[in-house]
């Protein structure tokens, strides 16, 4: 059951305009940006697929004690190839910045506020 609550018409409109700034500003614009680039890059997508399997075949053989060099070889160069891949690391590298971005929007309005206003909007599920 979700509580509905009625927001200040001027409020409501403020934090409108704050999230069409945050969604448009260059760091969370240019993430978007490079996540429908990544979206659409067949050869990304397989590479972080492999990799993420491989990763996983890599623990599980840690856990059982059966890990090779050929696993390691394997994944090293998995990770060369994700590496190189520009969308790739385009995507990784705007979303470090996005995410940096948004820290600082937060420890701006948590300064404001007095509180910490991320952990405030996990709660309410914002």
């Amino acid at each position: 059951m979700t509580k509905e609550t009625n927001i200040p018409e001027k409020l409501e409109l403020a934090l409108n305009n704050l999230t069409e700034r945050i969604k448009f500003s260059g760091p969370v614009n240019n993430y978007q940006i490079a996540t429908e680039q990544f979206t659409q890059d067949l050869a990304a997508h397989k590479i972080m697929e492999d990799l993420s399997a491989l990763q996983r075949d890599i623990r599980q053989e840690q856990f059982n004690n059966q890990l090779t060099q050929q696993d390691l070889d394997k994944l090293r160069s998995l990770q060369i190839k994700a590496q190189e891949n520009k969308v790739i690391t385009s995507y990784a590298q705007s979303q470090q910045e996005a995410v940096g971005q948004l820290r600082e929007i937060n420890t701006e309005i948590s300064s404001l506020l007095g509180i910490d206003f991320a952990s405030l909007a996990k709660k309410s599920n914002c």
